[in-house]
């Protein structure tokens, strides 16, 4: 099963060519067609502008000099990978007792930067909009357009301060959860829980991205399918419920059938769950009938289904509701 991402898409790789070899002078460059900027000295020969994603990349290939291997690092890779970057709202750093609040413009910013990582010789860029900092060493994965991508784990620690806490830890319970392929690649790659911790601990131990990641780590659980899984999961744990099971699977009326977060035999019956439901719920019609007939079916066998959706999580009086219920159930 693989993590709840929308996936990404890359066409063929584009022609990258220098200055020199577009005419020689940048002004006159610029006015050409299908010309863009990719950086000082670097075109890409295209009807449409690469997106930052896709500079990111290109940028990878095209800097540097022979020798020195360079990787996509920072949001652009961990989105190569389909981790669940993103922003957070203010309730819910409140809610989790965030001490330190992000700011949402740190992010966009992280969005519209490109972050390289070097390996073997140092290559440095006094180069608007991109960073160049030095690998820690660890795993290299393959990108699309036969691209080099950086390590999850440092990328995460390079971006971790603009990613509110949970966001880190739903990032890592992506990591550990299911096996990932970056787009236009056809190898798939696995990050066991262990090997996780032993990337942690190539990290500087006291820099500020290490200790972040650590302390999100130590919140990171799998299977989770989604980043919904993992604040729904936190906000019950941080509310002082027990632990749940993720992803439970259950076998009923010859059916198996998968509940989001699972208490089993808590309570009277078979159990008590928490079914988070998003968008695709209310946009595909025949899984919201599948939905109906699956509850159905799991409450007649005597487990108390709670089915929530992002306003459960949000508002206050609906999220004492669902966590009144499991508080009682529980207790």
């Amino acid at each position: 099963m693989l993590y709840h991402q929308r996936p990404l898409l890359f066409g063929p790789e584009p022609t990258v060519i220098t200055t020199l070899e577009a005419g020689g002078v940048a002004s006159r460059v610029a006015k050409k067609p299908h010309m863009h900027q990719l950086a000082r000295g670097l075109w890409v020969v295209r009807e449409t502008p690469p997106s930052p994603m896709e500079r990111a990349v290109l940028l990878q290939k095209h800097l540097g000099r022979p020798g020195a291997r360079l990787a996509v690092g920072g949001v652009h890779g961990l989105e190569l990978l389909q981790l669940p970057v993103g922003g957070t709202d203010p309730w819910i750093e409140r809610l989790l007792g965030s001490t330190a609040p992000v700011s949402p413009a740190g992010l966009a910013a992280q969005r519209q930067r490109v972050h390289l990582f070097w390996r073997d010789a140092r290559v440095q860029t006094r180069q608007e909009g991109i960073r160049i900092g030095a690998s820690k060493g660890l795993a290299l994965l393959p990108g699309p357009w036969s691209s080099a991508v950086a390590h999850p784990v440092e990328s995460l620690a390079v971006i971790s301060r603009d990613l509110a806490p949970w966001r880190i830890t739903a990032c890592l319970d992506a990591l550990i959860s299911t096996e990932f392929g970056c787009p236009g690649t056809a190898k798939r790659c696995v990050f066991p829980p262990e090997r996780v911790q032993e990337c942690l601990d190539q990290l500087p131990p006291r820099s500020y991205g290490a200790v972040r990641l650590r302390r999100a780590w130590e919140d990171a659980r799998s299977p989770c399918w989604s980043p919904a899984e993992t604040l729904t999961r936190l906000i019950a744990v941080r509310s002082g419920l027990p632990e749940p099971i993720l992803n439970h699977e259950v076998e009923v009326a010859g059916q198996r059938f998968v509940l989001d977060l699972a208490w089993p035999g808590v309570g009277d019956g078979a159990g008590v769950a928490l079914e988070y439901n998003g968008a695709v719920h209310a946009r595909e019609v025949q899984q919201y009938r599948d939905e109906m007939h699956r509850l159905t079916l799991l409450r007649d066998a005597g487990w108390d289904v709670r089915v929530i959706t992002w306003d459960d999580l949000k508002m206050p009086l609906r999220r004492e509701m669902w966590l009144g219920h499991l508080k009682r159930v529980c207790g």
